[in-house]
C-alpha cells in the first residue's frame, strides 16, 4: 500500500501488518576528475555525490523521516565513483537510491565530472570543478536534478587561459555543505547515522594544490585532479545507502558484504549499511 500501513475495520479479526518508521543516508558516488591528455593542463575536482538525509547531519541538509514502511523487501542501489577522464560526459558518479513505496523515491545523484581542457565540466548531486581552456569558467552546477533540501553545490571555478601556464588553474568540486573553490573541493556532510560522525560527500580538489588521491570508498567524494605531467586525475569515491530502524524490526541485508547490527550509540535501533548494491527485508 502507498503509505505503508492497513485500514481494518473494528472487530475484524485480521492483524494489521508491521510497520516501521525509519530514518536514512543515502550518498550517490562522487564524480572523477578532469585528466588532460596535454601534460601541462589542469583537472577540475570531481563533484562529491549526492547527499541526502532524515536527520544525524546539518540540520539545513535533513529531510523527513520515511514513517509507516511495511514489512517486505525494498531495493538498494549504491552507486560507483566516476573515472577520471579527459572526454565530455564521461567520469560522471552514479547514482544511488533507497526503493520505499511509491510515492516515496529517495534518489541521489552522482557527482559530476571535473572539468579538462577543453572538455566541459558536468552537472550532478553537486557539481565539477571547472578547468582552464573551457568556457565558462565557472564551475558546473549542483543539486541537479533539483531536491529539497539541496543535495549538492556547484563546482569552483577555473582562472582560465590567460595567465601563463603555470598560473592557471582549475576549480574544485561541489561538495554537500559548501561549493568548489579554486583550487579547493566544497566541505562534505558529517553524519552520524551510523553512531559515529562520519563526513560524507566532499569535493575533490582542483589543480595544482590537491592531494594526490581518489575518493574514499562509500564516501561519495569526488576525485582530486590532475597534479603534473606524470599524475594523472583520480575517481571519485562509492556511495553508500545506510538506514536506521527500531530495534524490533528483524532486518536482513543481501549480499552478504552489506551489513546489520545494532546501533552502538542507542540500543532502541539497528543499522543496515548498504557498501554495494542489495536488498533490505523488514519483519
Amino acid at each position: 500500500m502507498a503509505f505503508g500501513y492497513q485500514i481494518l475495520g473494528f472487530g475484524s479479526g485480521v492483524s494489521a501488518a508491521a510497520a516501521f518508521s525509519l530514518n536514512y543516508l543515502v550518498v550517490a558516488g562522487g564524480g572523477g576528475s578532469g585528466d588532460p591528455s596535454d601534460g601541462n593542463s589542469k583537472g577540475g575536482g570531481g563533484g562529491a555525490g549526492g547527499y541526502r538525509a532524515s536527520g544525524f547531519g546539518p540540520c539545513a541538509l535533513q529531510g523527513c523521516t520515511i514513517t509507516c514502511v511495511e514489512a517486505g523487501t525494498y531495493a538498494i542501489v549504491v552507486g560507483g565513483g566516476g573515472p577520471s577522464s579527459g572526454c565530455i560526459n564521461v567520469g560522471c558518479g552514479n547514482d544511488s537510491s533507497f526503493a520505499v513505496p511509491s510515492p516515496i523515491q529517495i534518489v541521489s545523484a552522482g557527482g559530476g565530472h571535473g572539468g579538462a581542457h577543453r572538455s566541459a565540466h558536468q552537472a550532478g548531486g553537486s557539481g565539477g570543478g571547472g578547468a582552464p581552456g573551457v568556457s565558462p569558467n565557472s564551475g558546473a552546477a549542483g543539486n541537479t536534478p533539483p531536491t529539497c533540501p539541496p543535495q549538492g553545490n556547484p563546482g569552483g571555478s577555473s582562472n582560465g587561459e590567460s595567465p601563463p601556464i603555470p598560473q592557471r588553474a582549475a576549480g574544485g568540486g561541489g561538495g554537500a555543505v559548501g561549493n568548489g573553490s579554486r583550487p579547493e573541493g566544497g566541505a562534505g556532510a558529517p553524519n552520524a547515522i551510523s553512531g559515529s560522525a562520519v563526513t560524507y560527500a566532499a569535493g575533490g580538489g582542483g589543480t595544482p594544490g590537491a592531494p594526490c588521491a581518489a575518493g574514499s570508498a562509500n564516501t561519495g567524494d569526488g576525485g582530486n585532479g590532475k597534479q603534473s605531467p606524470n599524475i594523472g586525475g583520480f575517481a571519485g569515491g562509492s556511495g553508500v545507502v545506510i538506514i536506521r530502524l527500531p530495534a524490533c524490526a528483524t532486518v536482513a541485508v543481501s549480499p552478504g558484504c552489506n551489513s546489520t547490527g545494532d546501533a552502538p550509540d542507542c540500543a532502541s535501533y539497528k543499522i543496515a549499511t548498504f557498501t554495494v548494491s542489495g536488498c533490505l527485508t523488514l519483519s
